[in-house]
């Protein structure tokens, strides 16, 4: 019975993720790697000089943007990080990224 409480919380918790929306703002001029410590190492270890292990399809500037402004099942959504600031961060990522 205990189980079956812990895996409804787990559940729960993973279908409440893709609704959340984050409100961070980062300051202007912010370069990608302070964006990414302040928004995103959180839930992502920052293991440079590699952070994450992307799909070849994946690791394209578009599918990384539109990941950081919709979010998904287990990140929120980032709509306060935009312009400039998207585009640093998202070079961040994909330079501190491999390719699988």
């Amino acid at each position: 019975m205990k189980q079956s409480y812990i895996f409804a919380a787990l559940i729960i918790g993973l279908a409440t993720g893709c609704s959340k929306t984050s409100d961070y703002s980062p300051a202007a001029g912010a370069k990608g790697e302070d964006i990414f410590r302040a928004a995103c190492v959180e839930c992502h270890k920052d293991t440079a000089p590699k952070i994450f292990e992307l799909k070849a399809d994946e690791a394209t500037p578009a599918t990384i943007k539109q990941r950081i402004a919709e979010g998904n099942m287990r990140m929120p959504k980032f709509p306060n990080i935009q312009g400039e600031s998207l585009d640093k961060l998202t070079e961040y990522v994909l330079a501190n990224s491999t390719k699988k």
